[in-house]
């Protein structure tokens, strides 16, 4: 809406409440793939794990950088699909990072979905049919 971020902080601060980062719940059916692809792949790292009992299924936080995701192990097959934009900075070096650990995932490409002669998106998908699309702002080469 408008206003610029310093004047929508204030507004805040007076009405005494900050909007913070929202956090994606992403569904995930198989715990040992969501740990391969999110982990060992990608790189994020866990933050906590959460079960209700021995054997529930995982909920879990991860993070890498800034980016938060939940990974939601008791949503089912008709659990709507998400689509994240996780901003990076360095997109072609992250491509490079994925790449170089030679995985049976898909190679990582930067792509440029605007048409405007700049790579700035990584889109991907996960296992469980969730979109990733990590984005830069700046040209890509």
């Amino acid at each position: 809406m408008g206003g610029s971020n310093m004047s929508e902080s204030s507004q805040e601060s007076r009405r005494g409440f900050e909007i913070r980062s929202s956090i994606p719940v992403l569904r995930m059916f198989d715990e040992a793939k969501a740990r391969a692809y999110y982990l060992d792949y990608l790189g994020f790292e866990v933050d906590w794990e959460s079960r209700f009992s021995p054997t529930a299924p995982l909920y879990m936080q991860i993070h890498l950088g800034d980016a938060i995701l939940h990974l939601n192990g008791h949503a089912k097959q008709d659990a709507p699909i998400s689509e994240v934009n996780i901003p990076v900075l360095g997109l072609q070096n992250y491509c490079d990072y994925l790449n170089a650990k030679g995985s049976e995932f898909p190679e990582a490409v930067a792509v440029d979905p605007r048409y405007q002669g700049r790579n700035t998106d990584l889109n991907i998908w996960d296992p469980f049919g969730n979109y990733l699309v990590f984005c830069s702002q700046t040209t890509e080469s």
